[in-house]
């Protein structure tokens, strides 16, 4: 199994606290901790660490940030050929804030000065070979012409939406697979109502769309009607990363030849994985480990709203 995944990468430092400082004050905390982040850089990893050959392709900057992102891709097995280097650049960072108690995360975010990625900047011979496309929203202008070719060859193309941006529409026309977080489908749409808004989505290319809700697990476009795939009950100690390892995970479902819900259940299972620890990447899981989740796991109650 290969994959080529294509997208955005940032430098995470993780503060865990039970509240923050008083204005113009100051406070210690248990623990702060730094490791790679991004949609697409850590979904190359979880993938790597299920056993999966992947490509990361996106722009790496040579600033500290920058070398150790390099450092972490390389040493959890990602191949990083298809790379752009950006000299002198900085790279994004994120200042993550999690709440000890719950492991609920807010993200500060900046993409430092790093450029976008260009049409025809990755070539299209960084597919050979590759049996899915996996990239988030923050490359469209790169992704799209990889993504056309993708579906010549006749493989997957997974979209990682996130946050809405003006012009995903056109990306989302090349895919084959939208599976987009809570407000993703709506935004882009139009359309308030959760299953009006992935019927829409589902209207504009790509043949199988779901939302993903976090504990409450997602919702997908099964025929025509809405079913609800669960998210797995774990201890959770960060949130942090856990969309990119629920895609992660529903590639590697579809790699392994699963159908559209039981790869939801993949993804899912990877997501909770990765909850039990820090950051984006610590608790990635190995593949034993999703498999016994899946055979033995226990479903969460949640739902998602209406």
């Amino acid at each position: 199994m290969k994959a080529l995944v294509v997208g955005y990468n940032a430098w995470d430092v993780v503060l865990f606290c039970d509240g923050l400082p008083e204005r113009d004050s100051k406070r210690e905390y248990p623990a702060i901790r730094q490791g790679g982040g991004g949609p697409a850089a850590t979904a190359a990893v979880a993938l790597a660490r299920l056993g999966v050959e992947v490509r990361y392709a996106g722009i790496l900057a040579d600033d500290p940030c920058g070398l150790m992102q390099r450092v972490e891709l390389v040493e959890a097995g990602v191949d990083l050929s298809f790379c752009v280097a950006a000299p002198g650049a900085s790279s994004p960072q994120a200042i993550i804030i999690v709440d000890i108690g719950t492991g609920e995360r807010r993200i500060c975010w900046s993409r430092g000065d790093l450029r976008h990625l260009k049409a025809g900047e990755i070539p299209l011979e960084a597919l050979d070979d590759a049996d899915l496309l996996l990239a988030d929203g923050h490359e469209p202008e790169a992704v799209i012409p990889l993504a056309r070719e993708a579906s010549r060859r006749g493989n997957p193309v997974v979209i990682d939406g996130g946050t809405y941006r003006a012009g995903l529409e056109q990306l989302v026309a090349v895919a084959t697979d939208v599976i987009g977080a809570q407000g993703f489908a709506t935004d882009l749409t139009g359309q308030s109502a959760h299953r009006e808004a992935l019927q829409a989505l589902q209207a504009l290319g790509p043949s199988r769309v779901a939302t993903t809700f976090g504990p409450a697990g997602c919702l997908a476009l099964l025929e025509g009607r809405i079913v609800h795939v669960p998210a797995f009950d774990v201890p959770t100690v960060d949130t942090t990363g856990a969309g990119d390892a629920f895609h992660a995970g529903y590639a590697w479902g579809l790699l392994k030849g699963q159908d559209f819900r039981e790869s939801l259940r993949y993804g899912a299972a990877v997501a909770a994985l990765k909850c039990r620890s820090w950051g984006g990447r610590s608790g990635l899981p190995v593949a034993a480990e999703v498999d016994a989740m899946l055979a033995q796991g226990n479903p969460r109650s949640n739902v998602p709203p209406v």
